[in-house]
């Protein structure tokens, strides 16, 4: 029993020296962990091979089939949104537009003609009253008038009040068709509209796919425009920055002659590399300056814990 007592209080004293060890080993190692981070963070990444691409492009393409009657833009040329780039043949778009316009003038005057009620009115009034003296005719005269003329005259009063209905009936088919010819006219002005190919974005013309003359198809290319005072540089950062908040984060590419071109990270890809652990970041950069160029690889600088949110 002695020697039983003797080995279990042994036994509690060294676990609890083993628990109290643990703690304090992991403490220290929470601690060196930390710090490690910290100082990752802290520190700026200096990261080579740097590939910029554009942020903004763009492949215009035709909208419409037919054959391109002009080219307003060429090879270098920047371009704002909504600049004319290409015009289709529109003779026939015209004269289609033109002829909407005369049919919904036609439909308007139709639909602002009342003529058809008015007179309709009238007759259902000149048939009421000569049915009227006809019954009042045959109170003072009995017989004066035969009751097949009453039921003629009967009848012709119930022809005119339907005549009102088919009139007003009439008029408002009218009235939908003046409508109607309203909406063919805005089809004509929008197909006319789409024979003018327009600059999707604001950028830089940098190939013509077809020339003057040349019949195009709806989705065929005709110009590429790119956007470059906005470029996007992509880089590969070894695994160890992965756990660091780095989405936000300014970054700058140092030119020659003092010059810096200044951004900040916008996508941290959550796909990590199963080999070496290495991930991929993308970062957009204000190149209103046109210093860097679509294509370039540069060393980028990400600076150290500056994180700035995009709202």
């Amino acid at each position: 029993m002695f020697v039983q007592h003797f080995l279990d209080n042994k036994y509690k004293k060294n676990t609890e020296i083993f628990h109290k060890t643990s703690l304090r080993s992991c403490y220290w190692l929470s601690l060196i962990i930390l710090g490690y981070s910290c100082s990752l963070a802290a520190e700026e990444i200096v990261v080579e091979a740097v590939f910029l691409s554009t942020i903004h492009s763009a492949n215009v393409p035709a909208r419409d089939v037919g054959v391109i009657d002009g080219i307003l833009v060429k090879e270098g040329d920047s371009v704002t949104k909504g600049k004319p780039l290409v015009q289709l043949d529109k003779e026939e778009a015209v004269l289609s537009r033109d002829l909407s316009v005369q049919e919904l003038e036609i439909a308007r005057l139709e639909k602002n003609n009342n003529l058809r009620v008015e007179f309709a009115l009238k007759a259902a009034k000149v048939a009421l009253a000569e049915l009227t003296r006809s019954i009042e005719a045959n109170q003072k005269f009995p017989e004066s008038v035969s009751q097949t003329e009453i039921d003629r005259l009967k009848l012709l009063a119930e022809k005119a009040e339907l005549d009102i209905r088919q009139a007003r009936h009439e008029q408002l088919i009218i009235g939908m068709d003046a409508s109607l010819k309203e909406l063919q006219l805005k089809v004509s002005e929008h197909k006319l509209q789409r024979l003018c190919i327009l600059a999707p974005i604001a950028g830089t013309v940098v190939e013509l796919k077809r020339n003057t003359g040349e019949w195009v198809q709806p989705g065929d290319t005709l110009v590429r425009i790119i956007d470059t005072t906005h470029l996007r540089a992509e880089a590969v950062l070894p695994g160890k920055y992965r756990r660091l908040p780095l989405k936000g984060r300014k970054v700058q590419i140092q030119l020659p002659g003092q010059k810096v071109v200044k951004g900040q990270i916008s996508f941290v890809r959550p796909e990590i590399d199963p080999i070496d652990g290495s991930f991929r970041i993308w970062a957009e950069l204000n190149n209103s300056n046109a210093d860097l160029s679509p294509g370039d690889s540069v060393t980028m600088t990400i600076l150290s814990g500056q994180i700035e949110d995009k709202k």
